[in-house]
């Protein structure tokens, strides 16, 4: 994601157990809600570093459904990370119904003034067969024909008055679609980027579209929107706290030269005059001597963040990306196929062990 300009990025099928938060070592936020009985479903969203500051705050609602707020000019903006049933994990339509009943309740929530995108994996087929009965709903420019998950969506967005943003761009067939498979031989278009239609005029039609060059190993494709707004920038307040590296006490040396050097200016606290303003000179001296001695001997806390993926695992990565703008070029390569699935096999083979020998190093130190 470093090669794009990307502010929140949402997530479907995260595949973590439970809900929480965790902080990429980048700095970027990831919030997360899932299923607390088995690794399927979940979603998320990952907020970039330079973002997370305007986080108002983050809901999770379900296992396919999480929401966020974020403060902006010249208004707030409130996005919906959705994931839908899929036809052949969910046969029952009361799943789906259930899925729609929830969003409609999320959204009805939502402060109307905010700008509001509704996103994700809705396994939904939306052809050009649906524009002459959904003008406003949807664009021409979809790469398939409608089914009855389709329809359901383009009910939901008409009855709230939405836009499915990503099918109103003149973009080529490679650029629209969302979903395919590894030979690149059938694709579809079942992820949608959806808006309130009164903030059609700050919406890039235009830069609204797919990314297939972000590789991840997966079967579904980076969608972006760009938006024409800005972040509301946030004042901080107070003072960042200050770390001191409390481990390098552990030395004897450092321990020792660290007390007589305190002790030093603690002698200082004892010539004192006991006048009214005693107990705050105290105070400050006391504040100063061992902040100016701790930063002295000690220093700051500078946490080393180690990484599992090995500059290795980063070349595979980029060896696959190749492979796959190849098979875009040249469809129907076996040879071709084969090659990407090995390097997508070794990729997660070689994650996996990377992650487990960075875990017992962490284990040995502690």
């Amino acid at each position: 994601m470093n090669r794009y300009r990307w502010n929140i990025l949402g997530l479907c099928e995260v595949r973590w157990k439970n809900i929480g938060e965790t902080s990429t070592k980048e700095g970027h936020k990831l919030y997360f809600s899932s299923r607390d009985d088995k690794h399927e479903q979940g979603v998320g969203f990952l907020i970039h570093k330079n973002t997370v500051k305007c986080v108002m705050g983050c809901r999770p609602i379900s296992s396919r459904l999480i929401t966020i707020r974020l403060r902006a000019t010249p208004f707030n903006i409130t996005i919906i990370q959705a994931y839908a049933p899929t036809s052949d994990y969910d046969d029952d339509d009361d799943d789906v119904e259930d899925f729609y009943e929830q969003l409609q309740e999320v959204l009805d929530q939502t402060p109307k003034k905010d700008i509001l995108v509704v996103q994700g994996d809705w396994n939904a087929k939306i052809g050009e067969d649906a524009y002459e009965n959904w003008i406003g709903t949807c664009g021409i420019y979809c790469n398939t024909k409608s089914n009855e998950r389709g329809l359901r969506l383009l009910e939901f967005a008409s009855y709230n008055d939405l836009m499915l943003a990503n099918t109103f761009g003149p973009h080529k067939s490679s650029r629209r679609a969302t979903w395919h498979i590894p030979n690149g031989k059938y694709h579809n278009q079942i992820d949608y980027i959806i808006v309130r239609k009164r903030f059609r005029s700050i919406v890039n039609i235009a830069k609204t579209r797919s990314f297939p060059g972000a590789d991840i190993g997966s079967d579904h494709e980076l969608i972006m929107m760009t938006f024409k707004l800005h972040m509301k920038r946030v004042k901080k307040l107070g003072h960042a706290r200050i770390k001191f590296d409390l481990e390098k006490l552990k030395d004897p040396e450092t321990a020792k030269t660290f007390h007589a050097m305190i002790r030093g200016k603690f002698a200082a606290l004892t010539i004192l005059d006991a006048d009214g303003t005693y107990m705050e000179t105290l105070i400050n001296t006391f504040n100063t001597a061992v902040t100016n001695t701790t930063s002295e001997i000690l220093g700051k806390y500078s946490p080393v963040k180690k990484t599992w993926v090995t500059a290795d695992l980063l070349d595979l990565c980029d060896k696959r990306r190749e492979l796959k703008k190849k098979l875009k070029k040249k469809k129907k390569d076996a040879e071709g196929v084969r090659q990407y699935r090995a390097a997508n096999q070794e990729i997660k083979k070689g994650m996996k062990k990377a992650k487990m020998n960075w875990i017992e190093e962490q284990c040995q130190d502690i």
